[in-house]
């Protein structure tokens, strides 16, 4: 197996990311969420949703403008991964707690928490195997220093004066962030349907 080649989790982390937003939205087909009847606390997750989601897609972004092009070739420290050595999987799981908050449940933005800890780990685990056998003591060093998941502000590296990005690669991961904010669109319409009388409501969700 070459150094750089990537564990079945790693590969299919999106489309794994994808199918539980998808599971989601289906379990909203039928079933609402329990505060509809409470104004103020559907609207603060909603103002929750929309915060986290921006976030979440907005560090996605960023993340790919630095790393399009140059994963598995060069170690990338500036940027976002000067804060942190997954700043990917960070604003990821920012944005889909904030996906989930959408659904105006407080279950789902759980489950989405605990979906996260027991997948993640291991996708962070294998690809730092990965990036040893790359990089050697410059990753071990990058370790050293720079914390694995949440961001330290303080390390924050002021921007370059300029960067080459490969413009396919950055504008697939544009697509990928752009999902946060899809799925809080669907599922706001999913609700209109319910409130419509056009989708039966079977069960609530807490």
């Amino acid at each position: 197996m070459q150094a750089h080649a990537k564990s079945l989790n790693e590969r299919f982390r999106t489309l794994i990311s994808l199918i539980f937003g998808l599971a989601i939205g289906c379990s909203l087909l039928f079933g609402e969420s329990r505060w509809e009847t409470s104004p103020l606390i559907e609207e603060s997750l909603m103002l929750l949703a929309c915060f986290m989601a921006g976030i979440g897609a907005f560090g996605r972004i960023w993340c790919s403008l630095y790393i399009a092009g140059y994963k598995n070739n060069v170690l990338v420290t500036d940027g976002p991964y000067s804060m942190c050595r997954n700043p990917l999987y960070f604003f990821s799981f920012v944005g889909g707690i904030g996906v989930s908050c959408a659904t105006e449940t407080f279950t789902i933005p759980l489950l989405t928490a605990l979906a996260f800890g027991i997948y993640y780990p291991s996708v962070i685990r294998k690809e730092q195997e990965r990036l040893l056998t790359l990089f050697g003591d410059a990753y071990r060093n990058y370790c050293r220093n720079v914390p694995t998941f949440i961001p330290s502000l303080s390390r924050l590296k002021p921007p370059p004066a300029a960067y080459s990005v490969n413009p396919a690669t950055f504008t697939h991961n544009i697509v990928d962030a752009l999902w946060f904010i899809w799925f809080i669109g669907i599922f706001e319409f999913i609700s209109g349907l319910h409130e419509a009388g056009m989708l039966p409501v079977w069960f609530l969700i807490p």
